[in-house]
């Protein structure tokens, strides 16, 4: 399968869904973020 933009026709909905997924994955970092500080592995890792 070819990907080009011109074959779905819609290129706006495609960027729409890159958009949410790259949301998506900016939301899972930052929780992940969040929760090393939390389980504190900065404290052992700034050792």
């Amino acid at each position: 399968m070819t990907m080009s933009p011109i074959e779905s026709g819609s290129a706006g909905a495609r960027q729409r869904r890159v958009r949410r997924t790259a949301w998506t994955v900016a939301a899972i970092a930052l929780l992940v973020y969040l929760l090393f500080i939390g389980s504190g592995v900065f404290a052992w890792r700034g050792l």
